[in-house]
């Protein structure tokens, strides 16, 4: 049996309460919603339920159509998929429960897509009664981007240059950069980057540089240079020397 801990992060909460009744539904992800997934990447939501009261069942629900249609919905444990696209799970009396299922990105899901689940949770006081439900509430997506590929920070004297190579990590290769505002990019037909910077200028200079992959997914990147003495900047950004 494996002894790894899964860290989970919140992604949203509802509650609702109906005279002594209350319940509370708390959906959490083994993936980061800060992080961006990724085309394949497979991950677990998991709703507990949690109870008070003593209500007959509390239901809590994830709906469907706010998954969008970059995700793949698998492995249920404890959840139900009804006819109306939702995943249904419950607990019954004052016993908390938790039910979990798997989140497969499609390989084929388009750079930008977002994943916003919206939850609902309910309460039947009596077996037979009517639910009482909640609003939908959301909070924390997801959105998917194939590549991810870091800012540089760079810190040149007036005058300087510096040199960037032609690959970023992961395969992918720079296929254009953009202006900068004040000093001067000459490319190379490798691919590699020179940035000079202006012989009398202080301050700051930014520039994209445009990646792509074999398959022709391109994802953009932002560098920025500080030109002349930090320290003559109070709360300037940190950076290395190039």
């Amino acid at each position: 049996m494996s002894s790894e801990v899964t860290a989970w992060f919140p992604v949203v909460r509802a509650w609702i309460t109906q005279g002594a009744d209350s319940g509370v539904l708390d959906l959490a992800s083994s993936a980061d919603p800060s992080r961006p997934l990724v085309p394949g990447q497979e991950f677990t939501l998991a709703m507990t339920i949690t109870p008070s009261g003593g209500a007959y069942r509390t239901y809590g629900y994830v709906l469907g159509d706010t998954l969008g249609d970059a995700v793949v919905m698998g492995d249920l444990q404890g959840l139900r998929l009804l006819k109306n696209g939702r995943y249904m799970g419950y607990a019954s009396g004052t016993e908390a429960a938790t039910h979990t299922c798997t989140v497969k990105v499609k390989a084929d899901a388009p750079d930008g897509a977002i994943t916003l689940p919206r939850v609902v949770v309910g309460l039947m006081p009596a077996q037979g009664d009517k639910l009482i439900p909640s609003s939908g509430i959301e909070d924390q997506g997801f959105w998917i981007r194939r590549h991810s590929v870091p800012g540089r920070a760079l810190h040149l004297p007036p005058g300087a240059q510096v040199t960037l190579p032609p690959d970023a990590e992961r395969g992918l290769r720079r296929t254009g950069v953009g202006i900068p505002r004040q000093g001067m990019l000459h490319c190379a037909p490798d691919g590699t980057v020179v940035y000079q910077a202006p012989a009398a200028y202080q301050g700051y200079d930014f520039f994209t540089c445009t990646y792509e992959d074999a398959a022709g997914h391109s994802v953009r990147s932002h560098v920025t240079i500080r030109i002349g003495d930090l320290g003559m900047s109070p709360g300037a950004l940190s950076a290395f020397h190039g």
